[in-house]
């Protein structure tokens, strides 16, 4: 007779749904707590600790990883010295050898940060065009202030008389502080909307995406916003959500796909007033910001909206992978003289495929039994997006990781895809190099197939979780219901703010 030992008793104070332990229910994870000393025990009191709180944790593990990413970065802010002053040293291509590139550090100099000029002010000449800042108006914005602090930052450095530092590598320091603080920030808040499975959290605050591209560019900023605006919506706040929505589009314009993803759970839900205030909120806080930029520099601020219009295919696209696949690598629609198909053609190709995943979205939405989970519409609502979209910047994957905390747990599924994005990294950059010395393009085309056939097997999981064909953990923890909709929680129709 086989003899079978209870499962562990966890409680946690008087909460109906016990909080979720990894050790239990992830073998990503039971391997790791055994090396820690094992799982609790069955009368272990769980979240009562008075120190090593679950947040505090999360919090320190994410600053370790940031540490990582840091020491990535490391060997693009190695310093020369000239005549002139110090200087950042990239001689023999360390930004693509070792992977470290950051656009921080090129925008520095390239955008005139380092002369102090607001960045909208600042124009230069390449190829007989006038060019401006590319950024939204928040990212701009939030480059200005890291330049004025790098001033600061270079005058005492400099009367301390420490070694010399380019303002460059200073610039990405400072950067990197606030993006790090940005970055936990964003892990708290998924971490109290995680609810019962908070232990999730470490899918992004141990994703080795941190490592690669934290510091990367200033996604973080736009992911910060992003997580607010559902944090706001969660707890009822529909203006809010719309607010920091409008933040989070003015920072990068992804975020406008969360509004839609929650605009199309009211339409199922029918709450015409959070509706409105959620898009109102948008709306208006995007005009907020945006306006006196595009009053007094219109050019400048019409500058990221022309430079996505007239780009062709990035590198990391399906488009690539058609294009090299077919012989066509001249197909990018920036020399309208050599592309196979012009930019306008091309733009109207990505819009029609992305109206089309929309549709399909918005059909799985209004006819699945059950309303789907906001975390799960989300997720597939933004990948829908970068998998139809011209640009894939790699660091853009760094969107997906809370989304997938909060749509799709599955620790192994999801720190694998990570894995496979943190190594391609690599290669896009190895791309860069010399001819000889480059990676080529079937090996980078081929990692290419594999995260995107990662990321389309979880949006497959995703959508047969909408429809009750496979078990959903995060309902499961919390009595069945969505712990993120906001929606369901307002008694009447009435909208408390």
């Amino acid at each position: 007779m086989t003899h079978h030992s209870p499962e562990p008793q966890v409680k946690e104070g008087n909460t109906a749904h016990p909080r979720v332990l990894p050790s239990q229910t992830e073998p990503a994870a039971r391997g790791f707590v055994r090396f820690l000393g094992g799982p609790p025990g069955s009368h272990a009191y769980i979240g009562q600790q008075p120190w090593w709180t679950h947040l505090r944790v999360i919090l320190a593990l994410s600053a370790f990883f940031l540490s990582f990413g840091w020491m990535q970065k490391a060997n693009c802010v190695r310093t020369g010295t000239s005549p002139d002053g110090p200087f950042v040293d990239w001689s023999g291509q360390p930004q693509y050898t070792s992977a470290c590139y950051s656009d921080i550090v090129v925008l520095y100099n390239g955008r005139g940060l380092n002369e102090g000029i607001f960045p909208y002010a600042y124009s230069w000449q390449a190829d007989g065009v006038t060019r401006y800042l590319e950024y939204p108006v928040i990212t701009g914005l939030f480059q200005y202030l890291m330049a004025m602090l790098t001033r600061i930052v270079s005058s005492v450095w400099s009367a301390l008389g420490l070694p010399p530092a380019a303002d460059a590598a200073l610039n990405l320091g400072v950067t990197a502080v606030f993006l790090g603080a940005c970055w936990m920030a964003a892990c708290a808040i998924i971490a109290m909307l995680a609810g019962n499975r908070k232990w999730d959290t470490l899918l992004m605050a141990l994703s080795p995406l941190v490592i690669v591209h934290a510091f990367t560019n200033y996604d973080v900023l736009s992911i910060l916003f992003a997580v607010a605006a559902i944090a706001a919506w969660a707890h009822c706040k529909p203006t809010g959500a719309g607010v920091l929505a409008g933040l989070g589009i003015a920072a990068k314009l992804w975020p406008i796909f969360l509004v839609g993803a929650i605009i199309l759970l009211c339409l199922r839900a029918r709450q015409w007033a959070a509706m409105a205030k959620l898009i109102a909120g948008t709306v208006l806080t995007w005009i907020a910001v945006n306006l006196p930029i595009y009053l007094l520099y219109p050019q400048a601020w019409g500058e990221f909206f022309r430079l996505n219009s007239t780009r062709g295919w990035e590198g990391s696209t399906i488009y690539a992978v058609i294009a090299h696949a077919t012989g066509r690598s001249s197909w990018e629609g920036t020399t309208p003289s050599k592309a196979v198909v012009g930019a306008e053609q091309f733009n109207m190709i990505t819009l029609m495929l992305l109206l089309a995943a929309l549709v399909a979205l918005t059909v799985v939405v209004l006819t699945a039994r059950q309303a789907p989970r906001l975390g799960q519409i989300t997720f597939l609502v933004v990948l829908a997006f970068m998998i139809t979209n011209k640009v894939w910047s790699p660091q853009y994957s760094l969107w997906l990781v809370p989304l997938l905390v909060l749509a799709l747990p599955r620790w192994r599924l999801v720190l694998s895809w990570a894995a496979v994005e943190a190594v391609y990294w690599y290669l896009r950059m190895w791309t860069f190099l010399p001819h000889k010395l480059a990676a080529p393009d079937w090996l980078v085309d081929s990692f290419t197939l594999i995260r995107l056939g990662l990321l389309v097997a979880m949006a497959v999981i995703v959508v047969r979780q909408i429809y009750g064909y496979s078990p959903d953990p995060v309902r499961a923890a919390h009595g069945g219901k969505d712990p993120l909709s906001g929606v369901a929680r307002m008694s009447s129709g009435r909208i408390k703010e």
